[in-house]
C-alpha cells in the first residue's frame, strides 16, 4: 500500500500553543491524494476569518516529509498539532498499517468525535441494530481500530463520485461535501457555510472583475500612451527628416552652379530623406544645373559642331558627344597641347591649333573614329594659335597673339597658306570675308578678305580697350556675319551691324556689370542671343532679337575665375563656357538655356504656335504647335523625332487632341479626324469635311465619344459626337463665351465623363451634365472670381475642379454635387493671367502657365492648400499651354519659341543625377550631414 502525507504550511493562529493545524488527512492511494487535493482546493473557499479564528490548512503531499528513519515521529508530531483527523476511507486505507496506526493514536489521544471520514472507495455500511459498522460488508475502514469507536452512526461524506470526473472548486456537489466537513470544524451549519461561501464568491468575483477592469483600463491607457509616444517619436523623426531634406535642398541650390556634382548628390539625398515639395521641385528643375565635362589638363577652348559634337582644346584635344550625359565617352585626338578648335560648317572637318603654331586637320564624319588628314605649320612656329575659323568656302583662318594666316583647306590632306593676317587679329567672320583687328587705344579695324585672299581695310571702329589680359575671344561675329560684338575693360560690350562692312551701324551698348572687363563673347546660331563672359566668372545672356532694344537675360555664375571662352550649341540651347585661370581650367561647363534665359527643360522642339500640346494615350506621340500641327515621336529614350506635319486651315493655326485610344487626332472646325496608326503617314479620315474655321480649344471626353470645341472669343461652345470617326457630328451648342475664351485650355471634362465645365460670359464657370446622344443640361454654376476664368482642369481621380483666372489666382472647387459646389482653396502665386492648366495623371501634381512668364508646379494632394513645388526656369512664355504625358514622365509646354519638354519622372531623374555625378565623399558627407553615418545616396 502506498501512503502519503505532507506537512502543511502554518497559515493561521492555533487555539493552543500545541495545536497549529486544523486537520490531518490520512490516505493511502494516489487517487485519494488527488481527491484530497480537490477537497483542499474547495476547502479554501471556506477559509473566512469572520466565522473562525484561523484558516484551515491540510496535510496533502507526501513529498514534503523529510527523508528520516524516524518517520513515525514526524507523523506523530503532525497529529499532535492538529484538531481533527480526516480519514480517506478505502480498501487500501483499511489495510494500510500507517493509516491504522494513525487512527489508534488519535483514538488514544483525542476524542472519536474529532475523527471525520471521507468515503472514497470500497464499501461502507452502518448497522443501526448493532450500533456499529456492518463488518461483513464494510471494507473501507480497518475493523480492529474502528469496531467499537462509535456508538452512533458517525458523520462521513461520500466522495466516490470524485474518482470519475475532473472537478474544480466551483462544483456545487464538491462545495456541499466540503461544507459537511467544515460544519463540525467551525460549529456552523452547512446551509450557513454554503450561503456565506456563495456570497463571498460573488464578492470575490466582483472584486476580481473590478480588478481586471482596472488592470485592463490601465493596460489600455499604457498601450495608448505607448502608441502616442511611438507616434510622437515617429512624427518627431519625420519632422527632423523633413527639416534635413529642406536644408539639403537649400544647400544644393546655393552651390548648384559652382559645385554642380556635389549639388546633384545632395538633391538625391534630400529626396531620399523626405520627398518634400522642395525636394520634388529641385529634382524637376535640376536639368538647369550646368554639366561639367572634364578635360585632360587645362581646357583652353571648346567648340560645337553643327552635328552636336563638342571639341575640347586641352593637353591633347578631345571629341565628345554631350547628348550622352555629363561624362560622355571622349575620343583623344592628338598628343600635343591644343589651344584652339574649330569645325567646318557641315561638321565633318575639325581643325586643332597648337601652342607651337601647328594645325591638325581631322575627318570627324564618324565621331567615334576621327582620322587625321594633315598637319601643317600655320605660323612657322613663331607664335601659338589662339583661335581658328573654318569657312564654308574651304578656308582656315588661324589667329595668333600677334597675327595669323589664311589657309586653303579645300583639299584637307594638302593645306596651303594663302596670306598672312595683320597683328592683333581678334575675330573673323564664319564666312571668312571679314576680319577685325585691334590697333590699341580702343580702336578696331575692319577688313574684308577677298576671294584671292587679299585684305582691304574698310572701316575703323571705337571699342573698349583690351588692357593687358589675353582677350583672344573678346570679339565674335554672328554666324550670318552681320553682327560684330566686342568686349574689353570695364563693363561695356559694343556691337555693330556690319551687313555693310564699309558703314557699320552701332547698336545700343550692353552693360554687363563687370569690374575688370568682358573677356569672352559669342552669338547663338540664330543671332538672337549674345553671351558674354567676364573676369569675375559670370556668363551673362542678352536677348538681341531686337537689336534696337536689347534685353538683359540670365546670369550664370559658376566659374570661380574669369571666363575665357564661350560657344553656343547649333540649336542654341546650350552654352559652353571655359574658365581662364589655372584653378578653373580643367573643365567645360555646359549650361542649358532657352534664348536669353536658363531652362530646366531637357529638350526643345522647333514648333510654331501656342496651341495646347496633346499626347497620345500610350505617350508615344505628341501633337504640338498648331501653326501647323506637327506630330513627334517621344516615347523612347532617343531624342524626339518629327513624324508628320498636318495641314492647317489658315495662318491662325488650330488646336488638336487625341482620342482616348491614341490613334486618332482631331483638329479644326468642323472637326476633322486623322488616323495616326502609322505616324509617318497620317491618313485624313474626313477628306470631304469642308474646313471653315479653326478650333482654339479642344477636349475629349474620357468616358464617352464626345468632344468639346471652342472656336474663339465670342464663339459658341460646341459639343461633338465622335463615335463615327469618319463623320463627326455636332450634338449641341452651349452658348457663346466672352473674352474668357481667349485662353486655349478653357474647357474641361470631369474624369467620369459626366460633367463639362465651360466659362460663362460673366467670367464664372457653368457645369453641364453630358451624355451620349442627348442634349447637355446645365446643373450648376461657379461664381466669378476677382478676374474672369482663363484656364481650368479637373483632378484626374475626383470631381475637384481647379480654375485659373486673369488675375493669376488659382481656385479649387468640389463639384461632387454640381448644384452645390464648395470652394476648397486658393493660391495667388502667379501675378498675371493663367493661360494653361494641366494635371499629372497621378493626381497630386499640377502645372500652370502664366502670363507672368512662369511655369509653376503645384502639389495639389490637399486641394484646400495648393503648394507650389517649383517655378521652372525656361525663358519667357507669353502665352503658354501645358500638358502631361499619360505615363506621367513628361511635361510639355508650348509657346512661341517652340515646345519644351521637362522630365517629371522622379525615378528617372534620380537615376540621371547619380549617373552624372561622382559619389559624395566622406568629407563632404560629414560637412552636410554630420549627425548621420556615411551612406552615399548613389552607392
Amino acid at each position: 500500500m502506498r501512503r502519503g502525507r505532507s506537512k502543511a504550511r502554518d497559515g493561521g493562529r492555533a487555539e493552543t500553543p500545541a495545536l497549529a493545524y486544523d486537520a490531518f488527512i490520512s490516505y493511502s492511494h494516489a487517487w485519494d491524494r488527488d481527491i484530497a487535493k480537490a477537497f483542499q482546493s474547495a476547502l479554501q473557499g471556506f477559509d473566512r476569518p469572520w466565522y473562525r479564528p484561523r484558516s484551515l490548512r491540510l496535510f496533502r503531499d507526501e513529498t514534503n516529509l523529510a527523508a528520516s528513519p524516524h518517520l513515525w515521529r514526524e507523523i506523530e508530531w503532525g497529529l499532535s498539532r492538529s484538531r481533527w483527523l480526516v480519514v480517506m476511507a478505502s480498501p487500501s486505507a483499511a489495510t494500510s498499517p500507517w493509516v491504522r496506526r494513525e487512527i489508534r493514536w488519535w483514538l488514544d489521544h483525542r476524542s472519536a468525535d474529532t475523527l471525520l471520514i471521507g468515503w472514497t472507495d470500497g464499501t461502507l455500511c452502518w448497522d443501526p441494530e448493532q450500533a456499529s459498522f456492518d463488518w461483513s460488508r464494510t471494507d473501507a475502514l480497518p475493523r480492529e481500530e474502528m469496531e467499537r469507536v462509535h456508538e452512533q452512526e458517525p458523520r462521513w461524506v461520500d466522495l466516490r463520485w470524485l474518482r470519475t470526473l475532473e472537478q474544480t472548486g466551483s462544483d456545487p456537489r464538491l462545495i456541499e461535501c466540503v461544507a459537511e466537513f467544515v460544519a463540525p470544524l467551525t460549529g456552523k451549519s452547512k446551509d450557513e457555510l454554503i450561503g456565506d461561501h456563495v456570497r463571498q464568491r460573488r464578492r470575490t468575483r466582483r472584486w476580481v472583475q473590478g480588478t481586471v477592469a482596472v488592470l485592463v483600463t490601465l493596460l489600455l491607457l499604457a498601450v495608448a500612451g505607448g502608441i502616442t509616444a511611438y507616434n510622437q517619436r515617429n512624427n518627431a523623426r519625420a519632422q527632423t527628416l523633413v527639416a534635413q531634406s529642406r536644408q539639403l535642398v537649400a544647400e544644393a541650390t546655393s552651390i548648384r552652379d559652382s559645385q554642380p556634382d556635389l549639388a546633384r548628390q545632395l538633391m538625391v539625398q534630400a529626396y531620399r530623406l523626405a520627398p518634400t515639395a522642395e525636394a520634388v521641385g529641385a529634382l524637376v528643375d535640376s536639368y538647369a544645373m550646368p554639366r561639367v565635362v572634364r578635360g585632360r589638363g587645362p581646357v583652353r577652348a571648346a567648340a560645337y559642331s553643327s552635328r552636336g559634337l563638342l571639341a575640347v582644346a586641352d593637353d591633347g584635344g578631345r571629341l565628345l558627344d554631350p547628348a550622352r550625359g555629363t561624362r560622355p565617352t571622349a575620343v583623344d585626338l592628338v598628343e600635343s597641347p591644343v589651344t584652339a578648335v574649330a569645325f567646318s560648317p557641315d561638321g565633318r572637318l575639325l581643325a586643332l591649333g597648337g601652342a607651337d603654331g601647328r594645325v591638325w586637320l581631322l575627318d570627324v564624319t564618324d565621331g567615334s573614329r576621327p582620322r587625321t588628314l594633315a598637319v601643317s605649320s600655320a605660323t612657322d612656329g613663331h607664335a601659338g594659335i589662339v583661335a581658328l575659323v573654318l569657312t564654308s568656302g574651304g578656308r582656315l583662318i588661324a589667329m595668333t597673339e600677334r597675327g595669323g594666316a589664311v589657309l586653303d583647306v579645300r583639299d584637307p590632306k594638302r593645306p596651303r597658306t594663302l596670306t598672312s593676317l595683320p597683328d592683333h587679329v581678334i575675330a573673323a567672320s564664319p564666312k571668312g570675308d571679314l576680319v577685325a583687328t585691334d590697333v590699341g587705344g580702343g580702336r578696331l579695324r575692319l577688313w574684308t578678305l577677298s576671294g584671292n585672299a587679299r585684305l582691304r581695310l574698310v572701316a575703323t571702329l571705337t571699342a573698349p580697350p583690351a588692357g593687358t589680359f589675353d582677350y583672344s575671344h573678346r570679339a565674335a561675329f554672328s554666324l550670318n556675319g552681320q553682327m560684330l560684338a566686342v568686349g574689353g575693360d570695364g563693363s561695356r560690350v559694343t556691337w555693330w551691324d556690319v551687313t555693310d562692312p564699309a558703314h557699320p551701324v552701332a547698336r545700343p551698348e550692353l552693360y554687363a556689370q563687370s569690374r575688370l572687363g568682358i573677356q569672352a563673347v559669342a552669338f547663338s546660331a540664330d543671332a538672337t542671343t549674345l553671351a558674354t563672359g567676364d573676369s569675375e566668372g559670370t556668363v551673362a545672356l542678352w536677348d538681341v532679337s531686337d537689336p534696337l532694344r536689347p534685353r538683359a537675360g540670365a546670369r550664370l555664375s559658376g566659374h570661380t575665375t574669369r571666363v575665357s571662352m564661350l560657344s553656343f550649341s547649333p540649336d542654341g540651347h546650350t552654352v559652353a563656357s571655359v574658365g581662364g585661370d589655372s584653378s578653373d581650367t580643367g573643365a567645360v561647363r555646359l549650361w542649358a538655356v532657352s534664348g536669353s534665359e536658363r531652362t530646366s527643360a531637357f529638350t526643345t522642339l522647333p514648333t510654331a504656335g501656342i496651341f495646347p500640346p496633346a499626347f497620345s494615350a500610350d505617350s508615344r506621340l505628341l501633337a504640338a504647335g498648331g501653326e501647323p500641327t506637327t506630330v513627334w515621336q517621344v516615347g523612347d529614350t532617343r531624342a524626339p523625332r518629327l513624324m508628320a506635319t498636318l495641314e492647317s486651315y489658315n495662318a491662325g493655326g488650330q488646336a488638336s487632341v487625341f482620342d482616348t485610344e491614341g490613334r486618332t487626332l482631331f483638329s479644326g472646325l468642323p472637326v476633322r479626324a486623322w488616323n495616326l496608326t502609322d505616324p509617318a503617314n497620317p491618313r485624313n479620315l474626313t477628306p470631304r469635311t469642308p474646313r471653315t474655321g479653326h478650333a482654339q480649344s479642344l477636349s475629349v471626353n474620357p468616358a464617352l465619344p464626345l468632344l468639346v470645341a471652342v472656336a474663339g472669343p465670342g464663339e459658341a461652345v460646341q459639343l461633338w459626337d465622335i463615335s463615327r470617326r469618319t463623320n463627326p457630328s455636332l450634338l449641341a451648342t452651349l452658348g457663346t463665351l466672352g473674352d474668357a475664351a481667349r485662353a486655349r485650355q478653357v474647357v474641361a471634362f470631369s474624369p467620369d465623363g459626366e460633367l463639362l465645365a465651360a466659362p460663362t460670359r460673366g467670367g464664372g464657370v457653368r457645369l453641364w451634365r453630358v451624355a451620349r446622344q442627348a442634349r447637355p443640361r446645365s446643373v450648376g454654376d461657379l461664381p466669378a472670381a476677382r478676374g474672369k476664368t482663363t484656364a481650368m482642369a479637373f483632378s484626374p481621380h475626383r470631381r475637384i475642379l481647379f480654375v485659373g483666372t486673369e488675375t493669376g489666382e488659382i481656385i479649387s472647387w468640389d463639384v461632387s454635387r454640381p448644384g452645390r459646389p464648395v470652394r476648397k482653396g486658393t493660391s495667388a502665386r502667379h501675378t498675371a493671367a493663367i493661360d494653361g492648366f494641366a494635371f499629372h495623371p497621378g493626381g497630386d501634381l499640377a502645372a500652370t502657365a502664366g502670363q507672368d512668364s512662369r511655369i509653376r508646379l503645384w502639389d495639389v494632394s490637399a486641394p484646400e492648400r495648393p503648394v507650389e513645388v517649383a517655378s521652372l526656369s525656361g525663358g519667357l512664355y507669353l502665352p503658354a499651354t501645358v500638358d502631361f504625358s499619360p505615363d506621367g514622365r513628361l511635361l510639355a509646354v508650348g509657346g512661341h519659341r517652340g515646345l519644351r519638354l521637362w522630365s517629371v519622372d522622379r525615378a528617372g531623374i534620380l537615376q540621371r543625377l547619380c549617373a552624372e555625378s561622382p559619389r559624395i565623399t566622406p568629407d563632404q558627407w560629414t560637412q552636410y550631414l554630420p549627425d548621420q553615418p556615411y551612406d552615399p545616396p548613389c552607392a
